[in-house]
């Protein structure tokens, strides 16, 4: 089997004014390339235009191509912009389908400017690595056509980077949906294709902070401080990194003191896991996963509960001490079935303890609005994530699931005022903003576009 990679050309026939062809740049593109096969794209002969057609034999033979190794791709009207690029994109499309080992070559040099344009267009926006847009360049003579002499066959430049923006437009999608492992995996792709070495060091700096706030999202905290301590200076939305690197010792702490491996008192902001899931409940109804989202709220609630306790009462609700127990309640928790050994309290408990505990401003809050609480619960229970069938809704989230979130951050808000938390900065993820560094080039919405062609 060859390992000779095959080469096609496709290029524009102009119509000589003298009508030889050995000095043209459609004949000095042949005898450079020597193409397997040829596309010639050129004018239909029809009433008032003389077409380019009758020249294709002629350049075939200059460079000894079989009938068989070339074709005509004829255009009725070769002014027509957007009549060139549709076919044009149609024949690019058939070659990468039909010759999928080929390097397909596209020379826009020649032709009329609505065919050098079309072409071009149709080119680049196959975005397929194996299309190469050429042109045939040299010193300008008499108006202001090349010299015969002085040519040469070169890749337009940083075509590679045109597709690769074009692509963000994808994953500027992803972003808005907080889907940072999907972003990292497309920015990864477009790293990996021919863009120029600038391009790729800014696209790897976005993917590499996706892969930290993929890696955050997931609670893999050390992942994520790791790679986000790459870029401690960088702005991350509305939060530098070093702050959000801040936030994630907070976390780490927090996720220890629950494992027994660190001391909670170490913590400067030990709430700040509840704010980080209350994040992580925003994001998840972003992406209309209303069910996860109403999970990580009830988690919320319940964390807040717990780290209170053990902050302010020394009371682990994994293992509650009789001693540390409130008296007013001491009797009827001690009455409630359990296994053997000290009892464990969910979520409702916890808040009951925190109730009964003289003077806590987390109590006090319940206590005013427990009636709330405990409806916001009821509707989480139906979930298919709790204990009932039913799936979550974007209307049962808005009436009903977000309250879960501002329950809580009215909670933090009391504890706050009550000088029971002195508040690290924590914002949400960032989003689209990530790619402000590439934005900083023009971005490509479409060749057509750009071009004001409907």
């Amino acid at each position: 089997m060859s390992g000779v990679i095959e080469r096609v050309l496709v290029l524009n026939v102009g119509k000589p004014s003298d009508g030889a062809i050995a000095d043209r740049p459609e004949a000095y593109a042949l005898r450079h390339v020597n193409p397997n096969y040829a596309v010639f794209v050129c004018s239909h002969k029809g009433e008032g235009q003389s077409g380019t057609t009758e020249f294709v034999q002629r350049y075939a033979e200059l460079i000894r191509l079989p009938a068989a190794h070339y074709e005509v791709l004829p255009l009725d009207d070769p002014d027509d912009l957007v009549g060139v690029y549709e076919r044009a994109s149609a024949l690019l499309q058939r070659l990468c389908r039909e010759r999928p080992q080929a390097r397909i070559l596209v020379d826009y040099t020649a032709g009329t400017k609505s065919m050098s344009a079309g072409l071009a267009m149709a080119a680049i926006d196959q975005e397929d690595d194996r299309i190469e847009l050429r042109l045939v360049r040299g010193v300008r003579g008499k108006f202001a056509t090349v010299v015969p002499g002085t040519e040469s066959f070169r890749p337009v430049s940083r075509v590679h980077d045109l597709r690769a923006r074009r692509r963000l437009l994808a994953i500027r999608s992803a972003l808005q949906d907080f889907d940072y492992a999907g972003a990292a995996r497309s920015l990864d792709e477009l790293i990996q294709s021919d863009v120029s070495s600038e391009l790729a060091s800014q696209l790897q700096q976005v993917c590499n902070l996706c892969r930290a706030f993929d890696a955050w999202d997931r609670w893999n905290l050390d992942l994520a401080e790791r790679v986000l301590a790459q870029y401690r200076r960088l702005p991350t939305g509305a939060q530098p990194a070093y702050e959000r690197l801040a936030v994630l010792d907070q976390l780490r702490i927090v996720r220890d003191a629950f494992a027994g491996k660190a001391d909670l008192a170490s913590a400067k902001d030990p709430y700040l896991a509840v704010e980080d899931l209350l994040f992580n409940a925003e994001r998840r109804a972003a992406q209309g996963r209303y069910d996860d989202a109403v999970a990580r709220v009830y988690r919320a609630l319940e964390l807040l509960a717990q780290l209170r306790l053990r902050v302010a009462h020394e009371i682990d609700t994994s293992a509650v001490e009789s001693a540390k127990i409130p008296e007013s309640i001491r009797e009827e928790l001690a009455a409630t079935p359990r296994r053997e050994g000290p009892p464990k309290v969910g979520l409702d408990w916890a808040w009951r303890l925190l109730e009964n505990c003289p003077g806590d401003p987390l109590g006090r809050w319940f206590a005013e609005r427990k009636t709330r609480v405990r409806d916001w619960l009821e509707h989480r229970n139906y979930s298919i994530l709790a204990h009932g069938l039913r799936p979550i809704g974007e209307a049962t989230w808005q009436m009903d699931g977000r309250a879960g979130i501002d329950l809580c951050r009215e909670a933090l808000g009391r504890l706050a005022e009550a000088k029971g938390r002195a508040p690290l900065r924590h914002t949400q993820f960032p989003q689209e903003e990530l790619l402000a560094a590439v934005d900083e080039h023009p971005r490509i919405p479409s060749r057509l576009d750009a071009l004001g062609v409907n």
